[in-house]
């Protein structure tokens, strides 16, 4: 759903482009903080205490990887790769996308985004997804399942065309 309402705006005005990426990343923060909201509350864990912990446990270099590796799991797709996406499909894909999402960005998006640098790594992210599915038809959950089964981010090909 997200997706579909970004490509709405894909490759025509930049700002509704962006608008329509920021009203998705705010409607994901509503749900995520009245989830937890709702964990506390069940739980008897105030905000306060569960942000204190938080900057305790983030200190510890054993818990942020484990919080990192968990992350990345849960940011894993259900959905089946397409045959068509190959490891060597899915790389030209990455390194294509990846050049016009950072092109598009400086030509358009990075003197709109300084106020708010976090918003970069999603625009760009949400720009490359977006490309692949208007100019190759592949949504976005199924070039992420590609991306986790082939281990593109591992491939030196890819690592390299990165830098």
């Amino acid at each position: 759903m997200a997706q579909a309402t970004r490509c709405e705006h894909f490759g025509g005005e930049p700002a509704a482009y962006l608008a329509a990426l920021k009203t998705n990343i705010n409607e994901e923060e509503k749900a995520y903080e009245s989830s937890s909201r709702q964990v506390f509350d069940a739980l008897n864990i105030t905000q306060e205490c569960f942000e204190k912990t938080q900057q305790v446990l983030m200190n510890d270099p054993y818990v942020s990887m484990e919080l990192y590796n968990l992350g990345i799991s849960m940011e894993q797709p259900n959905s089946e790769v397409p045959t068509d996406l190959t490891s060597e499909r899915t790389v030209e894909l990455v390194k294509g996308s990846n050049d016009y999402a950072f092109d598009l960005f400086k030509r358009e998006y990075s003197s709109q985004v300084t106020s708010d640098p976090m918003l970069m790594p999603v625009l760009i992210s949400a720009i490359a997804h977006d490309w692949v599915k208007v100019n190759h038809g592949i949504d976005e959950d199924n070039f992420k399942a590609a991306l986790f089964k082939h281990k593109i981010y591992e491939n030196p090909e890819v690592s390299e065309h990165m830098q």
